[in-house]
Formats: structure tokens, sequence, C-alpha cells
């Protein structure tokens, strides 16, 4: 299994897409208030985080999802479940 600073990486490459004008994706950066991320677009962002980590996110943690970090951190938990 990565770590979470590799998953970290590669998750902001992959946000980085959905970023408007000048923001810069990092662990700190806020899905709807700074990528401007609807309800709509998250769940197209989902399916292709999903895809690129070959997992499946239940819609259940996304009320604890703020953050790149908290996303990551989310990321961790069902891959270490796969082991």
């Amino acid at each position: 299994m990565q770590s979470f600073e590799e998953n970290l990486a590669k998750l902001c490459v992959l946000l980085q897409e959905h970023a408007k004008g000048d923001v810069v994706v990092n662990s700190d950066t806020r899905l709807s208030s700074e990528l401007g991320i609807d309800s709509a677009r998250l769940m197209e962002v989902l399916l292709e985080v999903e895809d690129a980590f070959d997992v499946s996110i239940p819609l259940n943690v996304l009320p604890n999802v703020y953050t790149v970090s908290d996303l990551c951190s989310e990321l961790q938990k069902i891959l270490g479940a796969r082991r």
C-alpha cells in the first residue's frame, strides 16, 4: 500500500484538473469553497478518484470530507481495509 503522502500527491494532481483560476491544490485545499466543486461535480470527481485508486468510496463518508487531506484519509482507510 502506498503511503499517505504518496496518495495525497496523486490526489492533488488529479484534483488540480478541477481547480479554477490560480488555485494550487494541496492538503489543506477545501473541495467546495476553494475548488468550487458542487454536489453534482463532486460525483464526477469521486468517480475519477475511484478509477485512479481502484476503490469504491461510500457516500456516507462524504459529510466528513472538507479538504483534500480529509479525502485522502478516507482513501487510506478504504485502501487499508482491502488488505
